[in-house]
């Protein structure tokens, strides 16, 4: 297994934070947050080591993946008084999960370790849902990491950017050798904690200004990094650094200044760099309307915005939030408006994303996704088949 981004699995340590009158919960989910930090702390030489698991190791990693479960099942009474969001992010773990032991119990142990390597981004997709750092779980020392990286991505992941920040920064300037995706991944993460976490763009667009002369540059990473600097610079010109409580009616403005109209399916599934940036400070703007518990009748339209503003990003490449939203639009809120809008967009996805010069080849386990969709309309709707 590749050295880069190796901890991506150890995010779990970062306790969730509490949003009004959850704050008595706070206490028990961070508990449990932190044994499961504890958990992935140990489990990660069996995540990394570049090569074959014996016997032993592969009982450990089934003991830790076990332990894995539970405490993720017994922190869902928790999580789920949180956001539709944070929901999402959840039951996708637990899923996740679930699908790797299946995986272990086969003896597929490699994909497995893949499996638990990529499980990293989902957690992430919590816990850059505030602006909280990390609280109860204490991390680890630097020794325990292989790489300035595999650290960097650890802080990152539980929470505590400053030292992520620190080690990104020291990985970045070093002159070993580096693929563009080593390269842009940390700048992404770069840009998120300074663009969608701490809401200070300026200050991000100073920072990313320092790596435009590290090693391993090419002209696509060059250009990528030239764009997020623009759109970082542009970003803090308009004012976006003074939004701290956006309302509704703030939200829906911002909608339609980043992202237009949404009147029809977008089949384009990309933007610029300079166009990133507004859609990562946006999606954070999304997530702190859908933690302060709006009206259940609003929650749709987020779903759908969070999808539409996840997807054009594209910052994570092992799955796809954008995806889950939707579906859960269509299955949890069918008899709301939006959840024809929420399934229209699936649907424009899936055909895009299934098509080519040859025709349409959906796989099969998506065609009975989309028909499951159809169906939770169909009935909140009142219609027979």
């Amino acid at each position: 297994m590749r050295k880069l981004l190796a901890v991506l699995i150890c995010c779990f340590g970062g306790a969730l934070q509490p949003v009004g009158a959850l704050a008595a919960d706070t206490a028990p989910l961070n508990q449990k947050m932190s044994e499961i930090g504890k958990v992935m702390v140990e489990l990660f030489p069996l995540i990394v080591v570049q090569r074959e698991l014996n016997a032993a190791e592969q009982t450990q990693l089934k003991k830790d993946l076990t332990r894995l479960i539970v405490l993720f099942r017994e922190a869902g009474p928790h999580i789920r008084q949180r956001s539709e969001a944070y929901n999402v992010s959840y039951q996708l773990v637990l899923e996740h999960l679930d699908k790797t032991k299946r995986a272990l119990d086969g003896k597929f142990v490699e994909r497995a370790r893949m499996d638990l390597y990529a499980l990293g981004p989902i957690c992430t997709s919590c816990h850059t849902q505030d602006t909280k750092l990390r609280t109860a779980f204490a991390g680890a020392q630097r020794a325990r990491f292989p790489t300035d990286l595999a650290y960097a991505e650890f802080n990152y992941l539980t929470r505590n950017y400053a030292q992520a920040e620190q080690y990104y920064d020291a990985y970045l300037k070093s002159a070993q050798d580096k693929t563009e995706f080593d390269i842009v991944q940390p700048l992404q993460r770069l840009i998120t904690i300074y663009t969608q976490v701490l809401n200070q763009p300026g200050v991000g667009a100073e920072k990313m200004s320092r790596y435009a002369a590290i090693k391993g540059h090419t002209a696509i990473t060059k250009k990528h990094l030239e764009g997020w600097i623009a759109g970082l610079r542009a970003l803090d010109a308009s004012g976006a650094a003074k939004v701290t409580d956006p309302d509704m009616k703030a939200v829906e403005g911002y909608v339609r200044q980043y992202l237009g109209p949404l009147e029809t399916p977008l089949t384009a599934v990309h933007v610029a760099p300079e166009q990133e940036i507004a859609r990562v400070w946006l999606r954070g703007r999304l997530y702190q309307a859908l933690n302060h518990m709006p009206e259940p009748t609003q929650i749709p339209k987020l779903l759908y915005w969070l999808a539409v503003t996840d997807r054009a990003i594209g910052y994570e490449y092992f799955f796809s939030l954008a995806d889950l939203y939707l579906k859960d639009c269509v299955l949890t809120y069918s008899s709301d408006p939006y959840a024809q809008r929420c399934f229209d967009e699936y649907n424009e996805y899936v055909t895009y994303a299934y098509s080519g010069s040859a025709g349409n080849f959906t796989p099969p386990e998506i065609k009975t996704e989309l028909e499951k969709l159809r169906n939770a309309l169909s009935a909140a709707q009142g219609i027979k088949h």
